[in-house]
């Protein structure tokens, strides 16, 4: 993070945020930092575990896209950058909400639901949590049956708070039968 703020002039936003300076307004750049130690001597805590396990998780499958951004003088300019998959796009906003405000709370759900139920990710997003290692396939179980069993109707609340009033009950126990499905063995 200290790379990033002393070489794009951002300011430091706590507790592991900067805003990036760019012509269009500051926007924030949330730096999230998983030590090896996390890795190789995993916490007691499945909501630590989770976290660790699954930003290494996204980081390591993550897919190359090619970003082409026109620029104001209308020069383009292209970028290929690691984008995270959905599996571990889900493991990790799963493990999420518990450290969020409300509002996040709400948008990391509706994410997880969309990226359960499109056409287009789910059969990855199935996949790629059904193919992890036991444990972390565990972590991801724990917290999809806190988020979207035992707590749906304050998890449905959330969403609907986003102004996403498409979101049912049911698609929330689809989407708990779906992850919970790919994460047994």
């Amino acid at each position: 993070m200290q790379i990033l703020r002393a070489a794009a002039g951002a300011t430091p936003v706590e507790p592991a945020a900067v805003l990036l300076p760019t012509p269009f307004g500051d926007v924030k750049i949330d730096v999230l930092e998983v030590r090896q130690i996390e890795l190789d001597e995993p916490s007691d805590d499945p909501g630590d575990r989770l976290h660790a396990s699954a930003h290494a998780w996204a980081n390591d499958i993550a897919t190359d896209v090619m970003i082409e951004v026109v620029r104001l003088n209308g020069d383009p300019v292209e970028v290929t950058t690691k984008v995270a998959e959905p599996g571990p796009l889900i493991a990790m906003k799963i493990q999420a909400v518990m450290n969020r405000s409300v509002d996040k709370q709400g948008t990391d759900l509706r994410d997880i639901v969309r990226l359960a139920l499109d056409p287009e990710s789910r059969p990855a997003a199935m996949s790629q949590i059904g193919t992890v290692d036991g444990a972390l396939a565990r972590d991801i179980a724990i917290h999809v049956d806190l988020w979207l069993v035992r707590r749906k109707d304050q998890a449905l609340r959330w969403i609907r708070g986003t102004g996403d009033q498409d979101v049912t009950m049911d698609d929330l126990d689809l989407v708990a039968e779906l992850l919970l499905a790919a994460c047994e063995r």
